[in-house]
């Protein structure tokens, strides 16, 4: 049984390492869709730039393809992100399937050794009774 608490154990510390894994890419996740947001906040504010000064106008195509790789680059960079979410989710299923596990093996031998010491003590309780019954016989 001792073998069974050690695995849960090693199954739990692998489970929150996954856990943690997976809150770091949330986090992730959570700051790349902040620097969108910015980039795109400040692609309007170039935008309206363009539209009030000439020379902004004429300076902003270049800009507009620049930001429009950057763009493509974030998207991708969190589509990488969610990949690693996932799989980091399915992984944490898995560990959360092995700790289950060995906790219903750790259960059982519980349960088991709870049956083999009710039958121990019924059987010491027997032999007593039978011991006293011999006496009273006497």
């Amino acid at each position: 049984m001792k073998a069974f608490r050690t695995l849960l154990k090693l199954a739990e510390r692998d489970l929150e390492t996954l856990r943690r894994a997976l809150a770091d890419q949330v986090t992730k996740d959570a700051n790349v869709v902040q620097r969108i947001h910015g980039h795109e906040q400040t692609l309007r504010n170039e935008q309206m730039l363009a539209q009030r000064d000439y020379e902004s106008a004429r300076a902003y195509g270049g800009y507009a393809v620049a930001a429009i790789a950057i763009r493509k680059a974030l998207d991708a960079e969190r589509v990488l992100i969610g990949q690693e979410t996932e799989r980091l989710r399915s992984l944490i299923a898995e560990a959360h399937t092995e700790v289950r596990k060995f906790e219903r093996l750790i259960e059982l031998e519980e349960q088991r050794e709870k049956v083999r010491r009710e039958k121990r003590e019924d059987a010491e309780l027997d032999e007593f009774a039978t011991l006293r019954a011999a006496r009273i016989n006497r």
